[in-house]
């Protein structure tokens, strides 16, 4: 049993799980795992919706398995993500509070996953013979963060990667940035939670009163999700029901006043099978962007184990799901097999997507629905951890 140290970029009860969550869950099978929580800073509550008991409520460490604890580290100075001086020492203080607790939790020569950019002088300052990993899931320079300098942002990570021991890349755009810089480089697409998806689910009684079919998209409704191709996708299939599930964080003005598009807000994250099997057919309609282009949509392994086809703007992710996942240009045709699909203008882009849409609800058959569920089989988050301890060379 080998000890791990995930340092997080988010909270462990955040209701939208993602890698640096499922990770740490199914390393916790096998090893012992620490999780550590995002570090608040004194403004957060200001910026984020962070209740102040985060701020004042000190350290804590919690146990959730007999091998997974949680630990919850002391609110730092604010401004990080601007001022690399900040940033630098907030690392060295998480440093040596974590110190301290792998001597009291007996912790002995863990490695150490971090998902966070700025982190390469906390991994100078741990007291590990561990091997230091930068796990990167997104282009992190991309996002618009509040009082943040994309400067200090990507200076942050390349002194990370360089620092790292190995870096991990969920997408093969972010795998050629991270080979530029660290030669220990490895590609893990995201995975599934295939356990929560093995039984039989039973739609919500909200969704079962909703004309099928059901063209669905499930999650963040943000700025990079395409609300205009979806509004002119509706308006070109109008016996289709279009129902965008998630919180609302962009403007959806293009879908109000359209009778078949439904947003039903969020869900929590079990009931997610139970609101796909609602579907007859899963979207993702993302906008082209530096950000997208380099995105491995966690969506998009959920809609294939629940067994629904999958429609998708041009996605360098989508064609690892080769000839099961539909990427739409303006004639509707299927073009899985290029990466090459230039983005077009969002006018252009309606007739191609609507159609394939039509095309795959009419066209869906069994055998198609055995080959989306058997490449989810080899795309769990059980597999993904274990590529990735393979890939650390860790043994037990």
């Amino acid at each position: 049993m080998a000890n791990f140290v995930i340092i997080s970029d988010a909270y462990w009860n955040d209701p939208f799980w993602g890698t640096q969550h499922y990770i740490p869950h199914c390393l916790a099978r096998e090893h012992t795992v620490l999780f550590v929580e995002k570090a608040t800073t004194w403004i957060s509550p200001v910026k984020y919706d962070v209740p102040w008991s985060r701020v004042f409520g000190g350290a804590k460490l919690k146990r959730v398995t007999d091998n997974l604890f949680v630990y919850t580290p002391r609110a730092r100075l604010p401004f990080d993500r601007r001022y690399r001086a900040i940033s630098r020492l907030n690392q060295e203080l998480l440093a040596g509070e974590l110190n301290r607790l792998f001597e009291a939790m007996r912790i002995a020569g863990p490695h150490v996953i971090s998902f966070d950019h700025k982190a390469a002088t906390l991994f100078e300052k741990l007291r590990t013979r561990g091997k230091k990993c930068y796990y990167v899931v997104d282009e992190v320079s991309e996002f618009d963060w509040p009082l943040a300098s994309k400067k200090a942002v990507v200076e942050d990570e390349i002194e990370t990667m360089r620092a790292a021991d190995a870096v991990v890349a969920t997408s093969e755009p972010l795998l050629e940035k991270s080979a530029s810089l660290n030669p220990n480089v490895c590609l893990l697409s995201h995975g599934v939670d295939l356990p929560s998806f093995s039984a039989s689910a039973m739609p919500p009684e909200a969704l079962r009163e909703i004309r099928k079919p059901i063209v669905g998209f499930l999650g963040k409704i943000e700025a990079w999700v395409d609300v205009d191709l979806v509004a002119a996708a509706a308006g070109l299939l109008p016996d289709a029901s279009f129902v965008l599930i998630g919180p609302i964080r962009t403007s959806v003005d293009a879908l109000k006043g359209r009778p078949n598009v439904h947003l039903p807000g969020a869900c929590e994250r079990r009931a997610v099978p139970a609101h796909l099997s609602a579907f007859s057919c899963g979207i993702i309609p993302f906008r082209p962007g530096k950000l997208t282009q380099s995105v491995n949509p966690l969506k998009l392994y959920e809609y294939l184990a629940a067994g629904l086809p999958v429609v998708s703007t041009p996605l360098p992710a989508a064609t690892l799901a080769d000839k099961i996942v539909y990427v739409a240009d303006r004639r509707g045709g299927l073009r899985v097999e290029s990466v090459a699909v230039r983005a077009r203008g969002t006018a252009e882009r309606h007739p191609g997507f609507a159609a394939q849409i039509e095309r795959l609800l009419a066209s869906d058959s069994p055998d198609r629905r055995e080959a989306r569920l058997r490449f989810s089989e080899n795309n769990s988050w059980r597999k993904r951890a274990e590529e990735l301890v393979e890939f650390l060379g860790v043994s037990a």
